[in-house]
């Protein structure tokens, strides 16, 4: 019962008490019988902002005498537009004289939008805070072009190398002081980038612009052989990779396409597979869209395994039956088949890399030469207790294509290691930091197929490692082509020096491949004064023009031996509408040919068929005569 008297009393109206309320700049004093501080607001009719502040807080409460404070507090945004200046950039370029400069671009200022967030109370400033900046009108560099400031021996190329320097493709024949530029509007990605594996076409994929609704880019051909001839569309948009088949006999182009997208970063992929045929050479110029091959559908878009929307690369078997390829869980084989029918058969699957980031990490693998063996960088198991998806163990790992082998040959040789087979054996990169291999640089190591004769290819001496390998074996098998500090190099396999190939700092993506000569077929004259000894040998360069006709000035030169073991290749150039082009050619090879001549007086007739394939081409004695050829088949260069 006393229980029962003392709630109904706690539940009585409170006793009036006195109570101060400062706000707006006057203090209003007044009696109440509210509980809070709230109820007291409301009495008097106060009412609050959603950024008003009150000492003490709302539901405290009320005790007689109490002094109750609001302080209105606003907030505004101001925006301000401020002068964004351009930057200056310097951008080497290996087609100027050493020491010349050019002002490629103006710089122009730009703008930006500056937002401040200001807060009031009782109307004073106490805080200011910057909230945003946005560029309402980009700043325009100012780019100086310069040529290089160091000259380098020129260094003798076999074959066509291509790489990217300033977004632009450059081309390597004969040596390395004659590269010069394939494309020039600076708008390469760098998605696709491969040379053909005769080195006469290059397929790469230029930007489009940032805009969401356009395709991601655009597949490009370009031929290397003739100066000046424009690059192709291929009418193909929004590609991930590409590359070219092995078989030179057979030209066929493999590629994945992907979305655009608002998010990072900045592409969905569509884990598809498409085969195009692209045209010869002969029939780019007359192009159109309905006479531009169309590509065939190998596997449909599907999202298959961990982290999908990066995408599955994709490497041809040397014998073009294949495809290996590698995601972010898995390596596998792709038999090509016939249209329609290809199967898909996994060979390993591993943990992905929780990278904590909008990037996937995918192996790098590498073909063996005769087809059997994959070479691939798997991620490893952890070193402690940490989960399996953060390890950071990479180790390099062959696979037999028939899933019967697979063999660990070397251990925590890093994330890029991206290991390239050739006849000389399994070259690849090898962390200096294994377990922070993200950021590490790498040295250069060779090994025989089975893991074992390791050596290593660079650093040479006191050079710090490459930061990511890029490894290319030359047409010969007998250098390797890798960048080093934004350069490209060679080095033996047998080791020694290395040797620079260019100065600019800013290339990257480097190919080699063959040099294919014209296939020419016809009837050779020989003119001379006088009959040829045996001692004798002749040398010389030709003029080719679309008539099929070379004629040279014969220059006699005496040598004691015949020149037994020759190959040839020529440098050529030609213009897209008179189809002239200045063919001198040049010697090294394993093949003696032989022509069929009969020889009267001061003249020779003889009926000669080059040889088309690199690993066949003859050098012909040395020889400047005077040369007629009546070709009795198209002659492309």
């Amino acid at each position: 019962m006393l229980a029962f008297i003392g709630l109904v009393a706690a539940c009585q109206a409170q006793q009036p008490q006195q109570v101060s309320i400062e706000a707006d700049g006057t203090i209003k004093r007044f009696t109440t019988e509210v509980a809070t501080v709230r109820d007291a607001l409301d009495e008097a009719k106060i009412e609050l902002g959603p950024l008003d502040r009150v000492s003490p807080d709302l539901y405290t409460e009320l005790k007689p005498g109490m002094a109750i404070k609001v302080v209105r507090v606003t907030e505004k945004i101001e925006r301000e537009r401020s002068v964004l200046s351009f930057e200056r950039q310097t951008v080497v370029n290996e087609a100027l004289p050493k020491g010349e400069t050019r002002l490629a671009q103006l710089g122009v200022n730009g703008e930006e939008e500056i937002s401040t967030r200001i807060v009031y109370e009782d109307g004073q400033e106490v805080n200011r805070t910057e909230i945003s900046r946005e560029v309402t009108v980009p700043p325009v560099p100012e780019i100086l072009i310069v040529g290089p400031q160091d000259s380098l021996p020129s260094v003798p190329v076999a074959g066509t190398m291509a790489y990217i320097a300033n977004s632009n493709a450059w081309l390597v024949r004969s040596s390395s002081g004659s590269r010069r530029a394939l494309t020039t509007d600076g708008n390469l990605d760098g998605r696709v980038f491969s040379l053909s594996p005769d080195g006469r076409q290059l397929l790469y994929t230029t930007a489009l612009t940032n805009e969401i609704e356009l395709p991601l880019n655009e597949l490009w051909l370009a031929s290397t052989t003739i100066v000046g001839e424009k690059p192709i569309t291929l009418g193909v948009q929004g590609v991930l990779q590409a590359e070219w088949s092995p078989v030179i006999t057979n030209a066929r182009i493999i590629y994945s396409t992907a979305e655009r997208t608002a998010n990072p970063p900045g592409w969905r992929a569509n884990n598809d597979l498409w085969l195009l045929a692209p045209p010869a050479q002969t029939e780019t110029k007359n192009l159109t869209d309905k006479s531009r091959p169309k590509p065939v559908e190998v596997l449909p878009a599907n999202t298959q395994g961990l982290y999908p929307w990066w995408g599955t690369t994709f490497a041809w078997s040397p014998d073009g039956a294949k495809l290996a390829y590698a995601r972010a869980d898995q390596i596998g084989i792709i038999d090509m088949g016939a249209i329609g029918e290809a199967t898909v058969k996994p060979l390993l699957d591993f943990p992905p890399l929780e990278t904590f980031s909008d990037w996937v990490w995918v192996p790098g693998l590498s073909w063996s030469p005769d087809g059997r063996f994959i070479a691939v960088t798997v991620h490893g198991p952890p070193v402690a207790s940490e989960p399996e998806e953060e390890s950071q163990v990479f180790d390099l790992w062959l696979l037999s294509i028939d899933g019967a082998v697979s063999a660990k040959i070397a251990e925590r040789v890093g994330m890029w290691s991206n290991p390239a087979w050739g006849e000389a054996g399994l070259v690849y990169g090898e962390a200096l930091t294994p377990l922070q291999s993200i950021n590490s640089r790498y040295r250069i190591m060779l090994v025989d197929r089975d893991g074992s004769n390791r050596r290593q290819l660079f650093p040479f001496s006191e050079e710090v490692g490459v930061q990511l390998p890029e490894l290319v074996w030359s047409p010969d098998q007998n250098d390797l082509l890798f960048t080093y500090n934004g350069n490209l190099y060679t080095v033996n396999r047998q080791g020694g020096l290395p040797k620079q190939i260019t100065t600019d700092g800013q290339t990257s993506h480097p190919r080699w491949a063959l040099d294919q000569p014209a296939v020419m077929t016809g009837t050779l004259s020989i003119t001379g004064t006088q009959p040829l000894t045996a001692s004798e040998r002749i040398t010389g360069s030709a003029e080719i023009t679309a008539t099929g006709t070379i004629t040279t000035t014969p220059v006699r030169t005496s040598t004691p031996t015949r020149t037994s073991t020759p190959t040839a290749s020529s440098t050529t150039s030609a213009s897209p509408t008179g189809q002239t082009a200045t063919q001198i050619p040049r010697l090294s090879s394993t093949r003696t040919p032989t022509p069929t001549s009969t020889r009267s007086g001061g003249t020779q007739t003889a009926t000669v068929t080059p040889l088309a394939s690199p690993a066949q081409r003859a050098t012909p004695e040395l020889m400047t005569p005077t040369l007629t050829i009546t070709p009795s088949s198209g002659l492309n260069r």
